[in-house]
C-alpha cells in the first residue's frame, strides 16, 4: 500500500474531523457526555449484534450457501474483516475476508469478492429507499436531498452492471477472453476460472427467492443499524427522533463509499454533527453522540473480530493478508 494512500485518507479524515469540532465548546461537551444516560447503551449493542448476524445470514445466501462453511465461520471472517478495516484505511478488510474465505475450495476468490460487490449494491439500494421514505417524511434536512439525486444514479447504475452479468454471462466470458488473451497461460487460466466463478456469484440475482431473502436481511440489518443510532441518541436526548437516526445512518452509509481513515476516524463525526445539525441538534450533542456510537462498533466489533481472527488463523496478526492467497485449505 502506497505512503499517498495513508495521507490522502488521513487528510480526508483529518478535514471531516475538523468540521466536527469546529467552534466545539469543550465545557458543554463534557457536561453533555457526564450527563448522558448509559442504559440506552445496552440496547444499543444488541441491535448492532442483531445487524452483524443479519448481515452474516445474508451473506451465507449470497454465496449460494457453500457446503461446510458455517454460519459461525462467516460470522468470524465477517467481524475479522471489521478489524481490518478499523486498523488499516481503504476498505481494506474487504480485501480480509476475500483471503480468509478463498483458502477453502468450495469458496473461490472471485465468488467471494462477487458476494461482496452484490452485498454492497444490495445495501446502497435498501439504504436508498429508507432514505427516500425519510425524506418525504422528514423534508427540513436540505443538504440530504442531494441522496435522493445522486444515490439512484449509483446504485442502478451498479446494479445494472450486475444484472448483466447475471443474465448475459455469455457477454462477461467473452470480456475475459479478451482481457486475459495477451497474458501468461497459467495466469489467463486462473484469471479466467476465478472470473467464471465471479459469475457464480451473481446467481442470487437470477433466483428470485434467493434475492428475496437476501434483501429482507439487508433491510434486517439497516434497520437495527438506525435502531443502534437511535438508542445511543437516547443517552444523550430525551425525545430521540427515529427519522433524523435513520437519515444520519444513511448520510453514512453514502459517506463512508469514500476512502478515508481506519475505522472512518472523523468521517463518522464530520457528517453526524452535520446530519443532526440540520435538526436543530447541539454541535456538542451530536458529537456526543457520533463517539459514543463509533466507540461501542469500534470496540465490539474489534474484539469480535479479534476473536474470529484468532479462531479461523490460530492467531490476531495481519500477516494472513500476505500469506492467505497462497493457502488452501480443504475441508
Amino acid at each position: 500500500m502506497g505512503r499517498w494512500r495513508w495521507v490522502l485518507g488521513l487528510m480526508i479524515g483529518a478535514l471531516a474531523l475538523y468540521g466536527a469540532v469546529r467552534g466545539l465548546d469543550l465545557p458543554t461537551l463534557w457536561a453533555t457526555l457526564r450527563a448522558g444516560n448509559y442504559g440506552w447503551m445496552l440496547p444499543a449493542l444488541l441491535a448492532l449484534i442483531l445487524s452483524v448476524a443479519a448481515r452474516t445470514a445474508r451473506w451465507r445466501i449470497l454465496l449460494n450457501a457453500p457446503p461446510g462453511v458455517s454460519f459461525l465461520r462467516l460470522w468470524n471472517i465477517l467481524n475479522a474483516g471489521y478489524l481490518v478495516t478499523h486498523v488499516l484505511p481503504f476498505r481494506m478488510g474487504e480485501l480480509a475476508r476475500v483471503l480468509l474465505l478463498a483458502r477453502f475450495p468450495q469458496t473461490p476468490a472471485g465468488l467471494v469478492a462477487m458476494s461482496i460487490v452484490v452485498e454492497h449494491v444490495l445495501d446502497l439500494g435498501v439504504v436508498l429507499a429508507l432514505t427516500g421514505v425519510a425524506l418525504a417524511l422528514q423534508p427540513g434536512a436540505r443538504g440530504l436531498g442531494l441522496l435522493s439525486h445522486a444515490g439512484p444514479v449509483l446504485t442502478l447504475g451498479a446494479l445494472g452492471g450486475l444484472l448483466l452479468g447475471a443474465f448475459r454471462p455469455q457477454w462477461a466470458r467473452r470480456l475475459t477472453d479478451a482481457l486475459t488473451r495477451p497474458l501468461p497461460r497459467p495466469l489467463q487460466g486462473r484469471l479466467r476460472r476465478e472470473a467464471e466463478a465471479a459469475l457464480r456469484g451473481l446467481e442470487v440475482l437470477r433466483t428470485p427467492r434467493a434475492l428475496a431473502a437476501a434483501s429482507g436481511w439487508s433491510l434486517v440489518a439497516w434497520l437495527a443499524t438506525a435502531a443502534h443510532l437511535y438508542a445511543v441518541m437516547g443517552v444523550f436526548l430525551e425525545t430521540p427522533d427515529g427519522w433524523v437516526a435513520l437519515l444520519t445512518m444513511s448520510a453514512l452509509t453514502f459517506g463512508m463509499l469514500v476512502p478515508s481513515t481506519p475505522g472512518y476516524i472523523g468521517v463518522v463525526q464530520g457528517i453526524t454533527v452535520w446530519v443532526m445539525g440540520e435538526f436543530g441538534i447541539p454541535q456538542a450533542t451530536a458529537f456526543s453522540i457520533s463517539v459514543a456510537s463509533h466507540g461501542l462498533i469500534y470496540g465490539v466489533l474489534s474484539t469480535l473480530g479479534a476473536l474470529g481472527l484468532w479462531l479461523e488463523t490460530g492467531q490476531v496478526g495481519l500477516g494472513f493478508l500476505r500469506r492467505a492467497e497462497g493457502e488452501r485449505v480443504d475441508r
